[in-house]
């Protein structure tokens, strides 16, 4: 039994524990989860069918999807533009009390709607299967967290990348392609894009880069993010092009001190909300607390933005293989923006840090210019 049959197991014992026949999961990330393959269906309907009685496991997608799916151990029906899914699923669903997948996290997505016409059609009784699948890919495994490392020593060489190439007289603009190349070249299959962001720009913490040229004395802030082979990593730095002012000294160290009080405070069982508290605390107590507008970390993994969200109210438990960002910042309007970001997974004996192969530290952040 491979690692995707275990999940879609696990999923089918907890459909027998809740009298629910079969589930109907079509999200694409979450279908990646359970099968192994990543396709993009945009409009066409994909999904997986798990029958919890019988043990059939039926995975349907597009017919222009063959080749991708030969990686698909289950069974699977492929159609052709024009047929309707509907008339696939019906014998595997009807008169069955069914699980639906209604929401994906982040984003809606055409299979959820699909559900909704199944219900209309057939008058099935559906229930949402949405904050199960988000639970049971909270915790990641060492398959996933193998995969995680891997995102993560890719986005570190992106960061070294770019490092070398920031310099003043170039453009935020000509740095974003830059990277946007360069994740291709790594073998990402998928990016957010940068945000590169210099001097007073950067105080916008998801401002957008423009052609504005960067100036020796500033600082430039770097968000990227790479999706290699499925799995995501997300870093922040903040660069200085050449020597920082003593008040960017502080402010950088200030941020330094939170992150490393937030990942101490990852500790299994304790609720998340004391992870983001314990960084606020820090930036609170230095004064900048009105310049820190955002929850300290979200979770990561087959999504770039997924659960948990690492904010100062959530009072679920933090647990073994949690995987998510830790990325204080501090924007101070018509001044300047820093934030720094890494990547933790939760253990038993304290967080693993998946992105400290990219230095962190002042002395490296300064740029010689």
């Amino acid at each position: 039994m491979d690692i995707y049959e275990k999940r879609r197991q696990s999923i089918c014992e907890w459909l027998c524990g809740h009298d629910l026949d079969a589930a109907l999961i079509g999200e694409p990330r979450t279908f990646l989860y359970l099968t192994g393959v990543a396709i993009s269906p945009a409009e066409r309907f994909m999904g997986i069918v798990l029958d919890a009685r019988n043990g059939r496991h039926v995975a349907i997608a597009p017919k222009l999807e063959e080749l991708n799916m030969r990686k698909c151990s289950t069974e699977q029906y492929l159609f052709s533009d024009g047929e309707d899914p509907l008339d696939i699923l019906e014998p595997l669903l009807k008169d069955r009390k069914i699980g639906v997948q209604m929401g994906g996290g982040f984003q809606e997505h055409y299979s959820m709607a699909l559900g909704k016409r199944i219900f209309q059609r057939y008058g099935l009784n559906i229930v949402d299967l949405t904050d199960l699948l988000n639970q049971i890919r909270l915790s990641k495994d060492e398959t996933e967290l193998m995969a995680l490392r891997e995102s993560a020593d890719k986005l570190c060489q992106m960061f070294e990348f770019i490092r070398k190439r920031l310099a003043p007289g170039k453009s935020e603009l000509e740095l974003s392609m830059d990277m946007f190349a360069e994740t291709y070249r790594l073998g990402g299959t998928d990016y957010m894009i940068p945000c590169i962001l210099s001097g007073t720009a950067a105080a916008s913490p998801h401002g957008q880069a423009s052609n504005k040229i960067l100036q020796k004395g500033e600082q430039v802030l770097i968000d990227c993010s790479i999706d290699y082979q499925g799995y995501w990593a997300d870093m922040s730095r903040t660069f200085f092009l050449g020597k920082p002012t003593p008040k960017m000294r502080e402010v950088f160290q200030v941020l330094i001190e939170a992150q490393q009080a937030a990942f101490d405070a990852i500790k299994v069982g304790e609720p998340i909300c004391t992870i983001d508290q314990a960084a606020r605390r820090v930036i609170e107590k230095a004064g900048y607390g009105p310049y820190f507008n955002h929850r300290v970390g979200h979770g990561i993994g087959l999504s770039i933005h997924e659960a948990p969200s690492v904010d100062g109210k959530n009072q679920n438990l933090i647990l073994p293989g949690m995987y998510h960002s830790v990325e204080p910042g501090i924007y101070i309007p018509g001044e300047f923006g820093m934030r720094i970001e890494d990547d933790a997974y939760a253990t038993e004996h304290g967080p693993l840090i998946l992105s400290e192969g990219m230095r962190r530290d002042l002395d490296y952040m300064v740029l010689p210019f």
